[in-house]
């Protein structure tokens, strides 16, 4: 009996408007009988492979439901105002004209 044990480490780093980072490690083992040497070689690349497309896949998945739970779980829902901020006209909010205002300034 032939024993296979291995580590998956997987560390990327991804940035388009947003920045993601990704520092994984899974350990596997697995194991085969002992055959010849050509036949060994075989069966232990099978067994990798294996064990790599099943973490791939795993990885895939969870990164797939990122954007319906952990993304939206990271940001607050609603500000501390509990009001929604109005994207559409950002012009309304202007740390210039505030300051202008409090200083009297270009009246």
């Amino acid at each position: 009996m032939l024993e296979v044990k291995g580590k998956l480490q997987v560390v990327a780093h991804y940035f388009e408007e947003g920045n993601v980072q990704l520092d994984a490690e899974h350990e596997c083992k697995d194991a085969t009988m002992f055959q010849a040497p050509d036949d060994c070689a075989v069966s232990i690349a099978n067994i990798i492979r294996h064990h790599e497309a099943e973490y791939l896949a795993s990885l895939e998945a969870s990164y797939s439901n990122l954007p319906d739970t952990t993304f939206k779980d990271l940001r607050r829902k609603l500000p501390v105002t509990r009001t929604l901020f109005p994207w559409h006209n950002t012009l309304q909010f202007s740390l210039t004209k505030d300051i202008q205002n409090e200083l009297g300034i270009g009246k």
